[in-house]
């Protein structure tokens, strides 16, 4: 997965990962900009994706789509992002991470199987503890310039939850 990390940094994150590689849904990861708190990448829509593999299409009446499932695992995958690039959060250091609230998801669209989706993703409010992160987020998602997609969303790190 291209994108603003060394080689080492993209395995070390996916061999401690909470998920399996195929489960992280981002294809390539295009800014992170930590000043901001922004990310923004980009998902192939005709890449395997374990739901939408699963629907019966019918051009005129169920096209083949991203499903919101995966919609929801993508804004989880970005949240991962945003733990590792913009407070340090590691998993092989004893750190997972939960969502913990969708306040809001409007699925404003049909993201259809072919063009790529543009995911951009914004921290709005982050309180940050030695043993405990919390963050806000606003996802918009779109294909073709078209918003597919857009929620706020809240998600907890916890390290060493047992301890």
């Amino acid at each position: 997965i291209p994108g603003p990390w060394t080689p080492e940094e993209r395995k070390r994150f996916f061999d401690s990962y909470l998920y399996t590689e195929e489960a992280f849904l981002i294809d390539e990861i295009v800014k992170a900009d930590k000043e901001t708190l922004t990310l923004s990448a980009r998902m192939e829509t005709t890449r395997h994706l374990p739901v939408s593999r699963l629907v019966v299409a019918t051009p005129d009446v169920h096209p083949a789509h991203v499903t919101g499932a995966e919609m929801i695992m993508l804004t989880a995958s970005l949240g991962a992002l945003h733990a590792w690039f913009f407070h340090g959060l590691r998993w092989d250091k004893g750190w997972a991470g939960f969502g913990s609230r969708i306040h809001r998801a409007d699925f404003k669209a049909l993201a259809t199987i072919g063009p790529p989706m543009r995911l951009e993703s914004k921290e709005t409010r982050t309180r940050t503890g030695p043993k405990r992160v919390v963050s806000r987020y606003e996802f918009e998602f779109f294909q073709e310039e078209k918003l597919v997609y857009k929620s706020e969303q809240s998600a907890i790190f916890v390290l060493n939850m047992k301890a």
